[in-house]
């Protein structure tokens, strides 16, 4: 396999940064229904730009395109992109968790993890791109 060239991985950055940029900026908003809901869709498009970032950028050592989003963490803290596993891990459930429509409880425990999980997206996003 290929590795991914270094113009495809600043787009994947770019989009990363964009994403952090915006769940920053509704993280700031106030605490309404309608700013938590929008702040758990940003999470979500935030997390999956995560992990398309972290298979873009391990492309070159194997088949990471089939991994999971488990395995892809795996691979990222085994190369020091991300800290903190069992934080990764419950982000992971975390997301899963707000695509099966969950209830208010739920959303709202979610919601207050929300800054820890940002903090989390950064660091991965400052490794990133150190190796560019």
């Amino acid at each position: 396999m290929s590795q991914t060239p270094a113009p495809q991985k600043k787009i994947l950055l770019t989009h990363l940064d964009w994403n952090l940029q915006r769940l920053d900026e509704v993280l700031k908003q106030g605490n309404t229904d309608y700013f938590k809901s929008a702040a758990l869709q940003r999470f979500g498009h935030t997390y999956t730009m995560a992990i398309k970032s972290i298979r873009g950028f391990e492309e070159s050592k194997g088949d990471i395109e089939e991994f999971n989003d488990e395995q892809c963490i795996e691979r990222a803290k085994e190369n020091g992109w991300t800290e903190n596993p069992p934080q990764w891990q419950e982000m992971i459930a975390d997301f899963r968790r707000i695509n099966q429509k969950p209830d208010k409880q739920e959303t709202e425990a979610v919601y207050q993890k929300l800054p820890q999980y940002q903090q989390a997206f950064k660091k991965l996003y400052s490794h990133l791109k150190n190796l560019i």
